[in-house]
């Protein structure tokens, strides 16, 4: 059994966490490349041309975010009959293989283990490392990866062995299962079922008939989890409600008219507004939702199996192991808007924002602190307020669960001089302030850190001016009147003139 990774073992660092990847964005490529030679030297050694998929998965170990899936996941072209063929159980052939490891080293999107009937695997950890197991010595296939310049050791055991998987009790979806949701949907006139094809991927079908049942079955992916949930509703205003309310960590799930499903996402409570020029949530003929738990001690179906083969011997094991992405899904799910947190800035994107390591393990680069939020005062660079390694305190802005990102501020925790400027001064007061800026209309003044005023062209002189340049100069100190305060645009609009003639 051995490890291959682009990192030299004697030279790792164990205080580094390597929880997330450290190869540089511009080298995945290659090195993707040199992994997949690698593996293919190791199959190939084997005597291997046809490999097993087991417990495939979409953005499973990794962030669940729509940032992750790129390239249809990393399955677009693999399968002559379309992605339907990536499911447990699938026998595929090397080349095949080979192209889900390449996906998978890209963090693509997809993952899952790879086997042969001779005990040959090939396990992708989420730490950039690929665990390659053989029924004998492969010295010729190591030496091969060590020249791509890859680096191998050999070790007792993959950590992601399937004799480790935590699993479940599952019940077979047999006759007697299709027998029991028959009378389900006669009971109560439809229900939803839900088709977990792959780990983290589902897909819906609403049953109101016998038929109806028929028909999907057909449609069944392999060895899919089945879960059958009450029918969706009509009552729109019921869910935004519930979303509101945001109790648990829930997919919402909606049907449109005609029958068909949007893709399903984790609900937020910006979900549930109405007062938006385009609402989440549609309340209209038709239109039917549903809020279906994802935390497994919150999920309660009315029925749950897992599909037999086709001979009707259950041989899915469904691992239900915590993943990253169940760490991080269940920190996001705990914090709420208004929450103090506290990180370390981690990488900046220039003047956009940086990024923040927030204090716990799971939430590694997951705060984004936006450069608007970083100060109520003008700052010439962000290193000046956020350096790279800084530990800061922040409020929590915004979940977004759709970007897997934490929106956070600084300032909101600091006192905001506009309205503490605003507090203590009044309409007609001549006050004290530096030119900052000179543009056709007027001219921007400091008043305080933190706080600016517009002089209107028409306000700087008692005379016409045609431009600001020819009364005053960026940089100079003046004294202005305060001639109207906009508390709701947090607007201050000031008057050169008129301090000059009174």
């Amino acid at each position: 059994m051995y490890r291959v990774t682009p990192y030299d073992p004697a030279e790792q660092d164990t205080a580094v966490d390597r929880s997330i990847t450290r190869i540089p964005f511009d080298s995945r490529e290659r090195i993707a490349s040199a992994i997949v030679a690698a593996v293919a030297g190791f199959a190939l050694d084997a005597g291997v041309s046809r490999m097993t998929l087991d417990n495939p998965m979409m953005e499973g170990f990794y962030p669940f975010s729509v940032r992750t899936g790129r390239g249809g996941r990393g399955l677009a072209g693999l399968f002559p009959k379309g992605t339907a063929s990536y499911h447990d159980g699938a026998r595929v052939p090397l080349a095949t293989g080979l192209g889900l490891l390449r996906a998978m080293v890209l963090r693509q999107g997809a993952w899952c283990r790879l086997g042969s009937d001779d005990g040959f695997f090939v396990h992708v950890g989420d730490k950039d490392d690929i665990y390659v197991g053989s029924n004998q010595s492969r010295e010729t296939a190591v030496a091969h990866a060590r020249t791509l310049g890859l680096f191998v050791e050999q070790i007792e055991r993959s950590p992601y062995d399937p004799v480790s998987d935590e699993t479940s009790h599952q019940r077979p979806a047999d006759e007697a299962f299709w027998t029991e949701l028959g009378a389900l949907v006669a009971e109560r006139g439809g229900v939803l079922l839900e088709e977990r094809y792959v780990g983290n991927a589902y897909r819906w079908h609403r049953l109101t008939s016998a038929p109806d049942i028929e028909t999907v079955r057909e449609q069944l992916t392999p060895r899919a989890r089945l879960a059958v949930w009450p029918d969706l509703t009509d009552d729109i205003e019921a869910v935004r409600a519930a979303i509101t309310r945001q109790e648990r960590l829930e997919l919402l799930v909606q049907q449109y008219p005609g029958g068909g499903f949007h893709a399903a996402r984790i609900a937020e409570p910006g979900m549930g507004r109405a007062d938006v020029p385009n609402p989440h949530l549609t309340a209209s003929p038709g239109h039917r939702a549903a809020l279906i738990p994802i935390d497994p001690a919150d999920r309660h179906p009315l029925l749950a199996a897992v599909l037999p083969d086709s001979d009707g011997v259950l041989r899915a094991r469904w691992r239900t192991n915590r993943t990253r992405a169940d760490e991080r899904r269940a920190f996001m799910s705990s914090l709420r808007a208004g929450d103090i947190v506290a990180g370390v800035v981690a990488t900046g994107l220039d003047d956009i924002g940086v990024h923040v390591h927030l204090n716990n393990d799971a939430g590694r680069d997951l705060g984004f602190l936006r450069v608007p939020e970083m100060s109520w005062s003008n700052f010439d660079s962000v290193d000046d307020i956020v350096p790279i390694g800084r530990k800061i305190r922040a409020e929590v802005l915004h979940i977004d669960w759709a970007w897997e990102q934490v929106s956070l501020s600084l300032k909101a925790l600091q006192p905001d001089p506009w309205e503490r400027y605003t507090d203590t001064h009044r309409t007609g007061d001549i006050v004290p302030g530096t030119v900052t800026r000179l543009l056709p209309f007027g001219a921007f003044i400091r008043l305080s850190d933190g706080v600016e005023g517009l002089i209107h062209i028409t306000e700087l002189s008692g005379h016409d001016v045609d431009v600001p340049e020819g009364v005053i100069s960026v940089g100079a100190e003046v004294l202005v009147a305060l001639l109207d305060v906009d508390r709701e645009r947090r607007r201050i609009s000031l008057s050169l003139k008129r301090d000059h003639t009174e």
